[in-house]
């Protein structure tokens, strides 16, 4: 169980399933209200065969896991609810775990998990690294190791026992594919391309424009400060892309608009433009 306590988003909080009315006073069949009690909110209609994982269930699943794979000594825990608790994400950040692509660039692992009431996030939770110049989320065109599940009565402890010890030994190979990426050469028209055609593509029918106008004028800005700390290279892109998913503090869900981003920017390194560029 966690030793430690989080005074700021609580998501120890109980819930309960009530039935779902008509207006004539019927019980509806087959679908119930889950109700948080201590605010007596309307999470969320769910079906019967929906089956709820507790965001402490999760927390604590999460958590053993890391103490069970015993890969690390000293780490830190942060967990959010947002929604009014109908969603949480948790990170655990693994102090003592820490590679150099470059001198004076460290990246530390991290495990990301995520649960919720809404049925919107199913549980799950990933490795990736977290880059310390300026605390950029390491997005990974495959992620480093993952577990994803089905709301269960039970998560299974053992897979993400496994999951991290394969994470760990992906995440320091990855210094490798780092320092090779710093050799890779990137105009910023081949940057603007890729931007265009993946991350800030329209995927709608709403408007004619073919790419969203804001967001490409931030990735050009942030990819001119990386191109001038990090020279003109692949790593630079990257660094761009992965500031661009984590920062999203403008958002009115930050936390919400970062796991959009980061599923974004994993999609556009298994893009053709990424691959191309070598």
């Amino acid at each position: 169980m966690l030793d430690f306590t989080n005074t700021t988003n609580d998501w120890n909080f109980e819930t309960v399933k009530e039935p779902v009315m008509r207006p004539n006073g019927q019980v509806m069949e087959n679908i119930y209200n889950l109700v948080r009690t201590d605010t007596d909110e309307v999470l969320h209609t769910h079906n019967n065969s929906y089956t709820i994982l507790s965001h402490d269930d999760a927390v604590n699943a999460a958590y053993d896991a890391v103490k069970e794979a015993d890969i690390s000594q000293d780490f830190s825990v942060d967990i959010k609810c947002m929604d009014s608790g109908r969603k949480l994400k948790g990170t655990i950040l693994f102090n003592d775990l820490t590679i150099e692509p470059q001198e004076g660039d460290h990246v530390k692992l991290r495990m990301d998990f995520f649960n919720s009431y809404d049925a919107s996030w199913a549980y799950a939770n990933q490795l990736a690294g977290l880059r310390l110049v300026c605390t950029n989320g390491m997005v990974s065109p495959q992620a480093i190791a993952k577990v994803w599940a089905r709301h269960t009565a039970n998560i299974n402890v053992q897979a993400s026992v496994s999951q991290i010890a394969q994470g760990m030994d992906t995440f320091l190979h990855n210094k490798e594919q780092w320092q090779q990426w710093m050799k890779v050469k990137v105009s910023r028209d081949q940057a603007e391309a890729l931007f265009k055609d993946t991350v800030v593509k329209r995927r709608t029918k709403a408007t004619d424009e073919r790419y969203n106008a804001k967001q490409l004028e931030v990735l050009l800005g942030q990819l001119d400060t990386e191109f001038s700390t990090l020279g003109k290279n692949k790593w630079a892109l990257y660094n761009c892309l992965t500031h661009w998913s984590s920062h999203t503090e403008a958002s009115k869900t930050p936390e919400i608009a970062q796991r959009s981003r980061e599923a974004k920017v994993a999609s556009a390194m298994n893009s053709k433009q990424w691959l191309a560029i070598a």
